[in-house]
């Protein structure tokens, strides 16, 4: 059973490592804004790196979406509002999908540096 267990978890972490996504490696913030149904999104000083999503539009470049209305929505605002009050980088990763706006990359992981 532990074999079958280890053999999905490295299927999972190669299909996210090998998925194209944006990265803020070390970026500043540059502001954050939520809007009244909870969405919201951070957008960096500079592009995000590597392939940024696909159904992501020009426009957003600098940005990544996220939801306040769950958890890790609520986590992601908490880590770059903290960024952004104390002049901390931020290294995040995308998730490769245009799911809370449809014009801009999802947040999937990321800290304070």
């Amino acid at each position: 059973m532990s074999k079958y267990i280890y053999l999905i978890f490295l299927i999972l972490f190669f299909n996210n490592a090998i998925a194209a996504t944006g990265v803020a490696n070390n970026f500043e913030v540059d502001y954050v804004r939520v809007d009244s149904s909870g969405k919201g999104y951070v957008e960096f000083k500079s592009d995000l790196l590597a392939e940024p999503a696909t159904c992501m539009q020009l426009n957003y470049s600098k940005s990544l979406a996220f939801d306040t209305n769950t958890a890790g929505g609520k986590s992601i605002l908490s880590v770059v509002l903290m960024a952004k009050a104390s002049g901390k980088l931020i290294y995040a990763r995308g998730t490769g999908l245009c799911g809370v706006y449809g014009v801009m990359e999802d947040w999937s992981w990321g800290s304070i540096q």
